[in-house]
């Protein structure tokens, strides 16, 4: 066979393969939209800001930060503190179920223990990567990663309870558990104290019979009790969180004053936070 011959048969042959070569090519996968996220404006009236996604509530009462309770009864589904446990603002402390006391064959109780299950699970296993790291059998990388997934199971289950609508009791001010007074599966009433807290600050007289002043924000928005997301417009019609350190003035059960770190008209995450990276590209909820 001539060499002319030869290179005209390689030639038809590339012609038909390459189109079923391309077509076997897999095709690029779909890039997931950025998250969506509910967005409060600060200076707004945090008890009706019904264009910023978070729901409209009374204005709470001054609650006293040292002896926690629930404003509704109901059934405690999860106890999230322990004595001798140092707490931040807007720390989880405990959840309630105020609508159903027959929540055990509820299909909302079997997505919250799921989620609990998890959480369970990742933080006996990140206290056992800790111990194998503390005798030097790992290293601090593996405890890194194992600590990513602590963060993000205590992140979904976060989520799980809310989506869920159950009730949320959070810490107000820093401090340490002194006492628990409730259990799961327990009953309680409106006011019932549930836990006693020895603040890390002594409040004066006069603080504690007042309301917050200034900039309020929900304290959901809070995180460690330090923080928050701050919404950033890239200005070619994106927007990016910005973890944005605070400081924090009076507090009360729902709301925090903010003294630094933020001005008014500025737009943060307002419930969520759990589940959101400094950085993230986001969208707006809206209703």
């Amino acid at each position: 066979m001539s060499k002319i011959m030869m290179i005209v048969r390689i030639s038809v042959v590339s012609v038909f393969l390459a189109p079923v070569l391309t077509g076997c090519q897999k095709p690029p996968e779909p890039t997931a939209p950025p998250r969506m996220v509910k967005v409060f404006t600060v200076g707004d009236s945090v008890e009706s800001d019904a264009s910023s996604g978070v729901l409209a509530m009374p204005a709470p009462m001054v609650r006293d930060p040292a002896a926690l309770s629930f404003d509704a009864a109901g059934r405690v589904i999860a106890v999230m503190a322990a004595v001798g446990e140092q707490v931040f603002p807007g720390q989880t402390l405990a959840r309630l179920d105020p609508r159903d006391l027959a929540l055990s064959e509820s299909s909302a109780k079997t997505q919250f223990d799921a989620a609990r299950a998890e959480l369970d699970f990742s933080e006996s296993d990140f206290r056992r990567y800790a111990d194998l790291h503390a005798k030097g059998f790992i290293s601090k990388a593996e405890l890194d990663r194992r600590h990513a997934q602590l963060k993000l199971a205590r992140a979904r289950f976060e989520a799980t309870a809310e989506q869920l609508g159950f009730i949320t009791l959070r810490a107000i001010e820093a401090g340490q558990i002194q006492a628990v007074l409730i259990q799961p599966g327990a009953v309680v009433q409106p006011r019932q104290v549930a836990f006693i807290v020895k603040l890390s600050a002594p409040r004066s007289p006069a603080a504690a019979g007042q309301r917050p002043a200034g900039l309020r924000l929900p304290l959901s928005a809070l995180v460690e009790g330090k923080a928050v997301y701050k919404i950033v417009d890239q200005g070619d019609g994106t927007l990016r969180l910005r973890r944005v350190e605070v400081v924090i003035g009076q507090v009360t059960e729902s709301f925090a004053e903010v003294r630094e770190g933020l001005s008014r008209g500025d737009r943060i995450v307002g419930a969520g936070v759990h589940l959101l990276a400094d950085g993230e590209p986001v969208r707006l909820f809206s209703q």
